[in-house]
């Protein structure tokens, strides 16, 4: 076994059933988060012990990277993209992978853009910001006899 890099985390929307990921990206974090109920009954309550269930799932994407001009749209998404993306106000189809994998061990959903920042600061480079949020199941495609 070894450590992964970051940098092999790769993000990316498909389009037209083509996973083309985020252009220049600097960072990618992913968080997932269970919201959950507690039950005590008559039997439990005597030892003072709650039991948890799990009421729903959900899984949040915050990115970044560089906004560069002149991407090439059919082979990674840019600002451009994102903003159509977010202008449409519909979810995106999203997937995440580690290089290699992305069309073969990778998490796929639909998400909703919750947030979308550009950042143009005099002398330094513009950057972009985004966040998603999972709209329904997040689909693990794992193939069979993998770890995954």
């Amino acid at each position: 076994m070894a450590y992964r890099d970051g940098t092999d985390l790769i993000l990316g929307f498909v389009i037209d059933e083509t996973f083309l990921p985020l252009g220049h990206s600097t960072g990618c974090k992913i968080s997932d988060s269970s919201e959950t109920g507690e039950r005590v009954t008559k039997e439990a309550s005597s030892g003072k012990w709650k039991e948890k269930y799990i009421k729903s799932l959900a899984e949040s994407i915050q990115a970044d990277g560089f906004v560069y001009d002149g991407d090439d749209a059919a082979q990674k998404v840019g600002l451009p993209t994102l903003k159509e993306a977010w202008l449409a106000a519909k979810p995106v189809k999203a997937r995440y992978a580690y290089r290699g994998e992305e069309n073969t061990k990778y998490y796929e959903g639909d998400y909703v853009i919750t947030s979308l920042e550009n950042d143009g600061q005099a002398g330094d480079d513009e950057k972009y910001s985004i966040t998603l949020e999972n709209s329904g199941a997040i689909t693990p495609h794992v193939p069979a006899g993998s770890n995954g």
